[in-house]
């Protein structure tokens, strides 16, 4: 389902820009080179860094569910879908929405679905959005107030806290999982985006992933693989000068891809 709705980015992923609009600086290039210049010890950072986010990314479990449990898959669907637009009412940045449908899934595939408790997916919904509030966000809404957009069911604040409960003892409270907003962030920076690119960049990928984290089918990609495909998709869309163009290997151009 597509996700139209505009999301405010959160202004610190990058500094201000002073320079020229174009979508890559020149300033990040080497002319005769299509990668940025960078110091030999970022690079070794930069290294580091992909390394470590390839080694905990994590596949997720519910795909092969989903296409199993055709009532599980209803649920989960206009659970998320219902989440996005809680999160576009109240502007959480893409990666709670994110978050959130990362804590849902991994919820709803570690307890046996009820078909008989209709409500409970929404209820873990509300509580997985909540959580991901407090994790990202700066300001939470009371947790009534989290409950819009057409909600099918209303939960006291008291039912919500007991879930939330639930949900962090089931996920072992590992609420920081690595996502494809991890790699597009590491993308951005190997490609030396700075500024208003930056943002811009960063906002195109976030629209694309809010627009199809809805469709379990995307569940049997790795999060590596989510964000190269967006970012491929999003350099697509823009036009770029021939010599700025990235190859679709780079981010694995150190030799530790898969």
């Amino acid at each position: 389902m597509a996700f139209n709705s505009p999301f405010v980015i959160d202004s610190l992923y990058c500094s201000e820009d002073t320079g020229e609009d174009h979508f890559v600086e020149e300033s990040c290039f080497n002319k005769s080179n299509p990668f940025p210049i960078l110091l030999e010890q970022d690079l070794l950072w930069e290294d580091d860094e992909l390394s470590s986010l390839l080694s905990k990314e994590e596949q997720s479990q519910m795909y092969n569910c989903l296409q199993t449990n055709g009532k599980l898959a209803v649920a989960r669907f206009n659970a998320v879908d219902w989440m996005l637009k809680v999160t576009a009412h109240h502007s959480f940045s893409a990666l709670t929405a994110v978050l959130a449908v990362n804590y849902l899934d991994r919820f709803l595939f570690s307890l046996p679905f009820q078909t008989d408790k209709p409500w409970m997916t929404q209820l873990g919904a509300v509580a997985c959005l909540s959580l991901a509030a407090k994790v990202e966000e700066t300001q939470v809404p009371l947790l009534l107030d989290l409950q819009v957009e057409e909600s099918k069911y209303y939960f006291e604040a008291k039912t919500i806290q007991r879930m939330e409960i639930l949900v962090l003892s089931t996920l072992q409270w590992k609420m920081n999982p690595i996502t494809p907003i991890s790699f597009l962030h590491y993308i951005s920076r190997r490609l030396g985006l700075k500024g208003h690119v930056c943002w811009e960049f960063l906002r195109r990928c976030d629209q694309i992933l809010l627009s199809v984290i809805s469709d379990s089918r995307f569940l049997c990609y790795l999060p590596s693989a989510m964000a190269t495909a967006i970012m491929l998709q999003v350099m697509d869309s823009v036009e770029l000068e021939p010599n700025l163009r990235v190859h679709p290997g780079f981010m694995f151009e150190t030799g530790q891809g898969r």
